[in-house]
């Protein structure tokens, strides 16, 4: 099992070292094999406060996962990280180990789950993270109730409906009312001596119950403009200097009409389902409830209120909204991997029925599942180094006008939209006209919780 493993390793390491001698005025962390160089260790207590978990073959199903992620490469919607810099497991039966009796077994080994109105438990172990270099880390977690994650797969990586989310939160109180967590920024100074660098005692809540799934999904149809696009019969094809026929406030079903946009229906295609719904996959598609995606409003400002400042770069009247839609340049022509330098995105614009409805939505709640989305493909590609701060990004946009001669960013709000991306992507950002970067992109729908769906995938 990858998570025991990695963690016994970890331990045996640090009680051969601590046997050594001369070394009992300092801590001294050395690295695993292969990161050269001192490294620095991240450690602390995870306290999980939610449902008892469910016992199969008389263990614990599921396990505790925390997370430590470089600030400069969050996982989105905050960020373009693709995985995290180290990862601790620990298994649902160190973390649950303590309840004994309180732990619910099946004489016959069979799956036995809580009932909904079960009271909740409070259960704690400890975690570290390491070999980590010098940097500034989020921690981040969640308990995986039924036992579905798996690191190396996209399709398995994050966590699913009824899993308890977390981790080192400033405002865990206001976070657990509703609040949007604030994750506690931790620093491991640089340069790190040559003895290692530790800090310790960091508190990591589980305490959150997702409840949605991922956002599964496929293409169902594209609406593609009169020009610009052409379709094989696994690919869709935009020009790199498409040019939108209409781009005004002033006719926004014109404007809808040319963008390219794709409708992306829950769930896998119907010939898939049996095999996605089954083991080892086990993805959520093959049950009573179809699957089906949820919209909400983006805080885009961070201020923790829905108003009217949240809205997409483009408009002021077209508000921004979950679940984010990205487009990622790919390594190459058979690659599943996201080109990291430059990362090359095309953001695009979730539409709420149509764009119409978007714009008039007012302070109505979303929560209404709806089987299928539509996302509109913007002409604009956004380059930047992730892990660069210093050196800015660029916004290459495949055209200054639209068909009918109206700028695509007049020139008195250019400002104003630099500023907004700058804003969003912690640098400094620039608009340019030219082509966009060719090559093949991925799809990646993602909700405010950082669930997320990516296609192709494996």
């Amino acid at each position: 099992m990858l998570g025991p493993s990695l963690r016994t390793g970890l331990l045996l390491l640090g009680a051969l070292l601590a046997a050594l001698p001369g070394c009992e005025d300092a801590d001294v962390f050395i690295p695993l094999p292969e990161q050269s160089g001192p490294a620095g260790v991240l450690d602390g207590t995870v306290t999980y406060s939610g449902p008892r978990p469910c016992t199969r073959d008389g263990r614990v199903v599921g396990a505790a996962i925390v997370l430590g992620f470089d600030t400069r490469l969050l996982p989105p919607p905050e960020g373009l990280g693709t995985s995290a810099s180290s990862i601790d497991v620990i298994p649902g039966d160190e973390l649950f180990g303590g309840l004994g009796a309180a732990l619910d077994h099946a004489p016959d080994g069979a799956l036995r789950c809580p009932a909904p109105d079960d009271p909740p438990v409070t259960v704690s172990a400890t975690w570290r993270l390491s070999p980590l270099p010098a940097g500034t880390y989020q921690v981040r977690g969640f308990y995986d109730h039924d036992g579905d994650f798996d690191p190396t797969f996209s399709i398995a990586n994050l966590p699913s409906r009824g899993d308890v989310a977390g981790g080192a939160i400033e405002n865990a109180a206001e976070a657990l009312g509703g609040a949007a967590p604030r994750y506690r920024e931790i620093t491991l100074a640089a340069p790190i001596p040559a003895t290692g660098a530790r800090v310790s005692g960091i508190a990591v809540t589980l305490g959150l119950p997702l409840p949605l799934e991922r956002p599964v999904f496929h293409v169902a149809e594209v609406l593609a403009p009169p020009s610009g696009v052409t379709q094989g019969e696994r690919e869709v094809v935009m020009a790199s200097d498409f040019q939108l026929g209409v781009f005004s406030p002033a006719d926004p079903a014109g404007t809808e009409a040319s963008l390219l946009r794709l409708r992306l229906a829950a769930g896998v295609p119907q010939r898939e389902v049996a095999s996605a719904a089954a083991r080892p996959l086990s993805l959520p598609v093959g049950g009573e409830a179809a699957p089906a995606f949820t919209y909400a409003r983006q805080d885009v400002n961070g201020d923790g209120e829905i108003d009217g400042d949240d809205h997409v770069p483009d408009s002021a009247r077209i508000p921004a909204l979950f679940p984010v839609s990205v487009f990622s340049k790919l390594e190459g022509e058979d690659a599943l991997a996201s080109q990291a330098a430059p990362a090359v995105l095309i953001q695009g614009l979730t539409i709420y029925e149509d764009l119409v409805t978007t714009a008039t939505l007012g302070a109505q709640p979303l929560d209404e599942p709806k089987e299928s989305a539509i996302v509109g493909v913007r002409p604009a590609a956004l380059c930047m180094h992730p892990t660069d701060p210093a050196r800015g990004g660029v916004l290459v946009i495949s055209r200054a006008q639209d068909g009918e001669g109206n700028d695509i960013i007049p020139e008195g709000d250019a400002a104003e939209v630099e500023a907004a991306l700058s804003r969003q992507f912690g640098r400094a950002i620039t608009i340019a006209y030219g082509c966009l970067p060719e090559g093949r992109y991925a799809l990646s729908l993602v909700y405010g919780t950082g669930q997320a769906w990516t296609v192709p995938n494996e």
